[in-house]
């Protein structure tokens, strides 16, 4: 089957290209896709600090279904709007069968002989298997169903951490992710804190929902930690950006019973040293989360469809797939949280 793709040919080089990808199994659907969000890996890419070249991006997207397969696994119909995850999960293995599906012992990415390396999702078309696919509600914005993948790997955190009503929550990033973070919190009831150094951030954290957005520095003022939190600390602290100063901070800053979700990767070189005992007689818990369920795109969609307009706290900008070194030039810039690429109209040849 031939599709159009955008690829990163090298360093702020964006090249559309005629591709032959497979044809589509029995269990296969092909998606139209609408729109594709330019995530942390297209932007190193396109940078040049990762060269991965010819790199074909795109894991964050959405569309309408096109053709379905000839073995329907799913209740769906064609023109259906579906978000589109691109993660394998084999369903067989321990780990699948555990409920740990981002886990799968099939997670890495097929081989595709020909075909630059990437997930592929920059394309007007793509072939998956059926349960790549997930349905989202026609009163979701259009664009917001492609939000869905990093709102998931969020929600996947948010419900590690067991937030409850009342409790008092710090951000440790105000980027795209750290804003998810204190949007999803805020609506479990959480007061949520935000901490960066980057000022540009501070409206758009209070937009999601923080009651308090400022410079990292702060934490280290004992008496501000005292007055915000009653004395008691914070309960959740979900660090997002700044590696092991950012994991240092939460254990200062961490009350009894604290949960410290870390959500970051870090530089195998950024290490970070802690007394045990702090663990152990103040029962802190230090958290992992990686990726997505297919139980956290669920909740994603549901999240996402019953408050919408929350998610205008994100500086979203859609450009469309014609201009495709715009929007890359757009995804690298620290004040925007997400391009998306409207896939909508025909990529040029």
């Amino acid at each position: 089957m031939q599709v159009q793709g955008l690829i990163i040919a090298g360093p702020r080089m964006v090249e559309s290209q005629r591709l032959s990808v497979p044809d589509p199994c029995e269990s296969d659907v092909i998606v139209q896709v609408e729109f594709c969000g330019l995530c942390t890996p297209e932007q190193r890419v396109y940078r040049g600090t990762r060269a991965t070249y010819p790199y074909w991006g795109g894991h964050e997207l959405s569309g309408v279904i096109h053709s379905l397969p000839s073995k329907p696994e799913v209740a769906a119909r064609i023109g259906d709007r579906v978000a589109v995850l691109l993660m394998r999960r084999c369903g067989h293995c321990h780990a699948c069968r555990a409920g740990l599906d981002n886990h799968c012992a099939y997670l890495q990415p097929e081989t595709r002989p020909g075909l630059p390396t990437g997930p592929g999702g920059l394309t007007d078309r793509i072939v998956v298997p059926a349960y790549k696919i997930f349905a989202v509600p026609p009163d979701l914005p259009q664009h917001l169903a492609a939000v869905v993948e990093p709102t998931a790997c969020v929600a996947r955190g948010a419900a590690r951490a067991q937030p409850r009503r009342g409790e008092f929550a710090a951000v440790i990033g105000g980027g795209t992710m750290g804003l998810i973070h204190a949007l999803l919190l805020s609506l479990k009831g959480c007061r949520v804190f935000v901490f960066d150094d980057d000022e540009a951030t501070y409206h758009a954290a209070r937009q999601a929902g923080a009651c308090f957005a400022g410079p990292l520095a702060v934490l280290s003022d004992p008496q501000q930690r005292k007055a915000w939190t009653d004395g008691w600390g914070f309960d959740i602290i979900c660090c997002t950006r700044f590696g092991a100063a950012a994991i240092r901070a939460a254990l200062e800053i961490a009350a009894r019973g604290a949960r410290i979700l870390l959500y970051q990767s870090n530089p195998n070189e950024d290490t970070v040293t802690l007394d045990p005992n702090l663990l152990h007689y103040r029962e802190i818990q230090l958290i992992g989360t990686v990726a997505q369920s297919k139980l956290d795109v669920a909740e994603a969609v549901r999240l996402l469809t019953g408050n919408a307009g929350r998610f205008d706290a994100l500086n979203i900008e859609i450009i469309l797939a014609s201009r495709a070194r715009e929007a890359f030039e757009r995804a690298i810039d620290p004040r925007v949280n997400r391009v998306l690429i409207d896939l909508r109209s025909s990529i040029p040849n």
